[in-house]
């Protein structure tokens, strides 16, 4: 909740993910993005194709895994971007997003932390689901700020801090 002098109520402005603004990000200008003006991003290394802005940035919300399958039916149904073929990325794939020579400010509630992804993303979230299961009741997860994938509970009503990035495969590569 926000104040109308723009800090949050609760807190006296220390929440910095919902009171801090966020400076234009300088662009990496890196060869192997093309932004599509669609709401794509284009990886011509990997083959891929990638929404730009992770569902975090767009609904301001958390989800776990097996409410991502929700949001990608939806993709799929309402075709973004003119396809239906969108999906979870592999943990590979997303680890080929981790860039460690790139800084982009992450912060959350107090803390402030830098991820790893090509400016082209935006202010993008840490923490995003994968395609790939483990063992019944997990789902593997990559975090940007590490470099590292994790496995993490994939249901019920725990929410961590985990978004998605849906990415589908280019024809003809």
């Amino acid at each position: 909740m926000q104040a109308e002098n723009g800090k949050d109520e609760i807190f006296g402005g220390q929440i910095l993910s919902l009171t801090e603004e966020k400076p234009e990000l300088e662009p990496s200008n890196d060869p192997r993005f093309k932004d599509n003006n669609d709401g794509t991003v284009t990886d011509i290394q990997e083959g891929l194709m990638w929404k730009k802005i992770d569902i975090y940035q767009e609904k301001k919300i958390w989800i776990n895994w097996e409410a991502s399958q929700t949001f990608l039916e939806k993709f799929n149904k309402e075709a973004f971007a003119g396809h239906s073929d969108w999906r979870l990325p592999t943990r590979k794939e997303l680890e080929s997003l981790y860039e460690e020579d790139k800084d982009i400010p992450w912060k959350y509630y107090w803390t402030e932390n830098v991820i790893h992804i090509d400016p082209i993303f935006g202010y993008s979230s840490c923490c995003f689901w994968s395609s790939e299961l483990y063992k019944d009741k997990y789902a593997w997860g990559f975090n940007y700020i590490r470099g590292k994938d994790y496995p993490s509970v994939k249901g019920g009503t725990s929410l961590s801090l985990s978004t998605i990035r849906p990415v589908r495969t280019l024809k003809n590569q």
